[in-house]
């Protein structure tokens, strides 16, 4: 469903559009790693993007984790990070680290937030990824 925003002046609303508001749509993101999406679905609400996914790789990666985002950001957005919180899942070692999601051009990437030195995910950080591994998370950012 297409956003309702903005109501007009003096218009009625609908209990469709009401119930309709910030309904949860199915997300398919481009994932520069080779893996399975599964869960992706994001809702919009006056200008907010809600995002939540789940990732789980079925290749050994290379280079840094960009996601699609599902509705491109607020251009000029001063504000680098998004209100958000994420898990990756190191399969080998049984452990799961804390990640922060933040926009890079209309893309979203990650940052370690409980790990020395905290960095971009890539393939080497914050473990060496393996198939089987997974992200999940959740962001929350203005759209344009």
């Amino acid at each position: 469903m297409s956003n309702p925003f903005p109501f007009s002046s003096g218009a009625v609303l609908t209990a469709a559009q009401l119930n309709n508001i910030g309904a949860w749509q199915t997300w398919t993101p481009t994932v520069s790693w080779t893996g399975t999406t599964s869960n992706a679905k994001y809702a919009e609400v006056n200008g907010l993007v809600f995002a939540k996914m789940k990732f789980e790789l079925t290749a050994t990666p290379s280079g840094d984790l960009t996601i699609s985002q599902p509705v491109v950001e607020e251009a000029g957005e001063s504000v680098t990070g998004t209100i958000n919180g994420g898990y990756v899942y190191d399969t080998t070692d049984d452990e799961s680290y804390a990640v922060a999601g933040f926009m890079s051009g209309t893309n979203i990437k990650f940052q370690t937030s409980d790990r020395d030195p905290q960095d971009t995910v890539s393939a080497t950080h914050p473990f060496t990824w393996a198939s089987g591994d997974q992200i999940r998370f959740l962001v929350i950012y203005q759209a344009d």
